[in-house]
């Protein structure tokens, strides 16, 4: 029983080396027959051709291109080294303290000698001589208050008609007429309240005449008249040109 499986073991790789061959001479044969019809098939096709000669074409088989060798990685550049440090300065010769000055000694000074106290001076009572009494003024008659006031009253009609001025309106309407005014002024020639009394019917001629008499300097009142603040009339007139 044992030798016939024995047998059986040694000749299946023989069959199997002998299928192996017979496989690879009909592969051969059939690529020769193949190469075979591919000539004739180009000899038809190019025609009968006179002493044609193989080409023989050589094959030279190149050697693969040597690798270069990598480059070497390049070496690290040393370190600088430190610079040394600069030694410090020498140090400054230090001057000897200078010793402290001596301390002055007061100088004694005489003590000074009290000064006896002057007796003191009763004052003298300072007697102030008597004014003397204005000289009386002569009485002022009553026409001459009257005709001193009377005078006055014309140097203010002057001094009113010589800085009158007359308005741009008034000029352009060819506008005139008399505003009379009442005018209270102080001794001291102050104007001390203006009004109109009778207006001229034209308002810019009453508002002209007003202006005017306010900025008027009236002199002071004239000797002979009562030294309170008196009342006057006065007629200004303007007219356009």
């Amino acid at each position: 029983m044992s030798r016939p499986a024995t047998t059986t073991g040694t000749q299946m790789p023989a069959m199997h080396e002998r299928d192996h061959f017979g496989r690879a001479i009909a592969a051969a044969l059939l690529l020769e027959i193949l190469v075979a019809a591919i000539v004739i098939r180009i000899s038809t096709l190019a025609g009968p051709v006179a002493n044609h000669r193989p080409q023989i074409i050589k094959i030279q088989m190149l050697e693969p291109p040597v690798k270069p060798k990598p480059l070497p990685p390049p070496k690290p550049m040393p370190k600088p080294k430190p610079l040394p440090k600069p030694l410090p300065p020498p140090p400054k010769p230090v001057a000897p303290p200078k010793p402290p000055p001596p301390v002055p000694r007061p100088i004694p000074h005489p003590r000074p000698k009290p000064v006896p106290r002057p007796a003191p001076v009763r004052p003298v009572p300072h007697i102030v001589p008597p004014v003397p009494a204005p000289p009386p003024q002569p009485a002022i008659s009553a026409a001459e208050i009257e005709s001193a006031t009377e005078r006055y009253a014309a140097l203010l009609r002057e001094a009113v008609q010589n800085n009158l001025r007359v308005p741009r309106e008034v000029e352009m309407m060819h506008l005139r007429g008399t505003t009379t005014v009442a005018i209270r002024v102080a001794p001291n020639g102050t104007v001390l309240s203006v009004s109109v009394v009778h207006s001229s019917g034209v308002p810019p001629i009453d508002k002209a005449a007003l202006a005017t008499v306010r900025a008027t300097r009236f002199p002071e009142f004239l000797s002979k008249m009562p030294k309170t603040p008196q009342m006057f009339e006065l007629q200004v007139k303007l007219r356009g040109r």
